[in-house]
């Protein structure tokens, strides 16, 4: 039998694999700013704006626009309820506080009162009035206004007097618009938002009533808004 050669050649050692350390630096760093950037918007997206106050309040002031202002908080569904949105902050202007507030304090709804407090022997009187009686309609309750007579309008005869000369407002009416919003037959319509302002609810004395409703019904009425510090 022939005898047959086998060639072989020596294996040749292949260096092993080595991790370029920086890339696990970058790798790690990437991992880093991505899990901050998913927490820091999971925090933000967890907040709520709500209203606090901006000073220090005593019960029974009348909350102003400049005495709130929109702060994001994290609150639970619990106290998140109690307290008042930042959606809110047209509806709480012209309140009365039942009790009082600190600057930075998150205002809760069971702080508020049901309007401006009475003092003893006042009350509260409504006239009526338009947009172009009432300032273009932009009286808030908790303003404070003055009351103008006029008599023989029109005329040459003409005369307006002070009937009050400041007093405050204690709510506002508006002319309630209904309007037909995709309805079918057989469905009730929903509301619009308010219309031109109606009505002015004073708070007035004994003395000041009677002027007032004299006035009223010998004349017309003019309101001009009035600065709330005298």
């Amino acid at each position: 039998m022939a005898a047959g050669t086998v060639q072989t050649r020596p294996a040749v050692a292949r260096p092993g694999r080595r991790l370029d350390v920086r890339a696990l630096v970058g790798l790690f760093l990437m991992i880093v700013a991505t899990g901050g950037s998913v927490a820091f918007w999971a925090a933000s997206s967890d907040t709520r704006e709500v209203l606090v106050a901006t000073r220090e309040l005593a019960a029974g002031s009348v909350l102003r626009l400049e005495d709130l202002a929109v702060a994001r908080v994290r609150l639970d569904d619990r106290l998140y309820e109690a307290a008042l949105p930042a959606d809110s902050l047209a509806q709480v202007a012209g309140k009365a506080l039942a009790e009082p507030v600190h600057p930075n304090q998150v205002i809760a709804r069971a702080q508020l009162g049901d309007g401006i407090p009475l003092p003893p022997g006042q009350m509260v009187l409504s006239i009526p009035v338009s947009a172009e009686s009432a300032v273009g309609g932009r009286v808030r309750p908790g303003n404070f206004v003055q009351v103008l007579h006029t008599t023989g309008k029109g005329k040459p005869e003409a005369r307006t007097s002070v009937v009050l000369p400041r007093v405050a407002v204690y709510d506002v009416g508006h002319e309630q618009r209904v309007m037909a919003v995709n309805t079918t037959p057989g469905e009730a319509s929903s509301a619009a938002p308010s219309g031109p302002v109606k009505w002015l609810a004073l708070v007035v004395d004994q003395g000041q009533a009677v002027q007032l409703a004299q006035a009223r019904w010998s004349g017309e009425l003019d309101v001009a808004l009035l600065p709330n510090e005298p």
